[in-house]
């Protein structure tokens, strides 16, 4: 790489020179993508970026790392959509691939941009590239394609969750691949994380347990069986949920399972043969990860409320 002129001394030798170096740097951050940085040099990239800010033409190099990124995106969210007719676990596992691929990529690019980062971005007040790396990602992959991969990738999540609840057998291995795209997810942001994720999941949550509801209460139960019955289904989503990396899901499902399961059905419970007098008025208090969980205290004497035992 011969070095840049400095401006003045031949401007279209000058320009050359610089369209040159923009290329080299495009070429190596596509490399980055494929995979093939073994053969770059980093000082020699990260001399062409330095040169190319030093010479004021930041803005230049700026707009080619993101619109390289985007470029990028596109490519690997065209090579998800055809993976999209694939099993849950391979489609994840394509996906994951991609993701650390995109990652990886844009700490290389951070890396190589770094005094771009410390004088142009800063100065300007640009987005810095990781989060050129996370947009790119949101627009490219999950709004691109006709929504195809989003899709996908939440038909997978809830698909594993549905067959789990429906008492199939769920190979192990799918947990990992569920805690790490729902970790993807919420790095996205949690707007991305409650969009493609969370809302659904709740979703398919409650219509599953008010389902269950009626299917408990139509059979030969007395209410402290039924309340523990619930308290297992409780423990059953607490474990589910705990792949998820938002401790905020696990106190929204115990919520949805405990309203769907008790509170909504709470006049028939109290007339129910069975309940005993220990009171359970809290049960669908906050639960938290660590200690007991709300209504764990009252799910376990499988008791309701002493003012809706005595139908006060």
């Amino acid at each position: 790489m011969l070095p840049i002129p400095a401006p003045g001394t031949d401007h279209s030798r000058h320009r050359s020179e610089i369209s040159r170096t923009l290329l080299t740097l495009s070429s190596a951050f596509s490399d980055f993508y494929a995979g093939n940085a073994e053969h770059l040099s980093y000082y020699t990239l990260y001399s062409c970026a330095y040169n190319v800010v030093a010479a004021d033409h930041g803005e230049v190099l700026y707009t080619q790392v993101a619109t390289t990124i985007a470029t990028e995106v596109e490519k690997l969210a065209a090579s998800l959509y055809s993976a999209a007719s694939a099993s849950d676990a391979e489609f994840l596992r394509e996906l994951l691939g991609s993701w650390k691929k995109h990652c990886d990529a844009i700490s290389m690019i951070n890396d190589v941009v770094m005094y771009m980062d410390r004088t142009f971005i800063q100065k300007r007040g640009k987005a810095p590239v990781p989060e050129l790396g996370l947009r790119a990602w949101r627009e490219g992959m999950l709004d691109g394609l006709d929504g195809e991969v989003p899709l996908r990738l939440q038909a997978a999540l809830l698909g594993i969750a549905g067959r789990e609840r429906a008492g199939e057998a769920v190979d192990v291995a799918l947990y990992d691949l569920v805690a790490s795209a729902t970790k993807m997810l919420l790095e996205l942001g949690d707007s991305v994380y409650q969009e493609f994720f969370e809302t659904p999941f709740l979703d398919e949550t409650r219509w599953f347990y008010s389902r269950e509801s009626v299917r408990l209460l139509a059979s030969p139960c007395t209410c402290g069986e039924y309340l523990r019955t619930v308290k297992s289904m409780v423990d059953v989503e607490m474990v589910r949920v705990s792949r998820c990396p938002d401790a905020r899901t696990e106190e929204k499902v115990v919520a949805v399972v405990l309203t769907e399961m008790v509170e909504k059905n709470m006049a028939r419970l109290v007339g129910m043969e069975g309940s005993v007098s220990r009171p359970c008025s809290s049960m669908a208090d906050t639960p938290a990860r660590s200690g007991r969980r709300a209504g764990d205290e009252e799910l376990d004497g499988g008791s309701l409320p002493r003012d809706q035992e005595h139908g006060e």
